[in-house]
């Protein structure tokens, strides 16, 4: 049976780089965000992003980010895939667990959720749910 968790998620101040560019073509950037969970997750992650920035300023983005801390009374880390875009000033993702990636009582660890962030600048917040499970 999943648990539904929700949390809070702030992030450091950070600044993606620019990788690749080419005229009247996204943008493609990287950068390395460092999240804060609190609410049912009580973590710390480490999130490294690819980002396709378009020139309407809209952007596609994918990453990996590794959690460590607490999902409910468990401990241990877990990683997270992560999909999602951005327009019109709010952003949107999908998370999944990878499966295998859960360590200490987190072992096992199985779950899909979400984001969503009304604020996503380099000081914003997001509200994150997911359901998660222990196989």
């Amino acid at each position: 049976m999943a648990t539904h968790s929700t949390s809070d998620m702030t992030w450091n101040p950070w600044q993606p780089a620019p990788y690749a560019d080419a005229e009247g073509a996204p943008m493609l950037m990287h950068g390395i965000v460092s999240n804060h969970y609190r609410g049912g997750i009580e973590a710390e992650g480490s999130q490294h992003v690819l980002i396709a920035l378009g020139p309407d300023g809209t952007s596609t983005f994918t990453g990996l980010e590794r959690v460590t801390g607490r999902v409910g009374d468990r401990e241990g880390t877990f990683v997270l895939r992560i999909s999602g875009s951005t327009a019109g000033g709010k952003a949107n993702a999908e998370l999944t667990v990878v499966e295998g990636s859960g360590t200490g009582a987190l072992a096992g660890i199985s779950g899909q959720g979400e984001y969503f962030c009304d604020n996503p600048g380099p000081n914003g917040n997001a509200a994150v749910t997911l359901d998660h499970s222990f196989g």
